[in-house]
């Protein structure tokens, strides 16, 4: 995947040459120093990319799909606080904060 600025480590793989003569692997792992570096990475940016985890866990179905590229709102009136959206982000992209009173 690459973006602006951005490219993904390539993993080694093995002359054409030698695919035909061994029993090789073909595609090789990263070594340890790339594949730290490539852990580190963050996809999201911050913003959530839905995947649909705080769609399908909200037990109080509260969530509440856009459409595509459009991403979710929350109807806080069925919103209980339970928080297992903000623990299962995967992006990190929800936030609670104590209710206005």
């Amino acid at each position: 995947m690459e973006s602006e600025g951005v490219t993904s480590s390539v993993a080694p793989r093995l002359a054409i040459a030698r695919r035909v003569s061994t029993f090789d692997e073909v595609v090789g792992g990263l070594d340890e120093e790339t594949a730290l570096f490539e852990a580190r990475r963050c996809q999201s940016c911050g913003n959530g990319f839905e995947c649909d985890n705080c769609y399908g866990l909200c037990p109080d179905n509260a969530i509440i799909k856009l459409g595509p590229g459009q991403r979710f709102a929350i109807n806080y009136d069925y919103c209980k606080g339970g928080g297992i959206c903000v623990a299962d982000c995967p992006a990190g992209a929800i936030e609670m904060q104590p209710e206005q009173t």
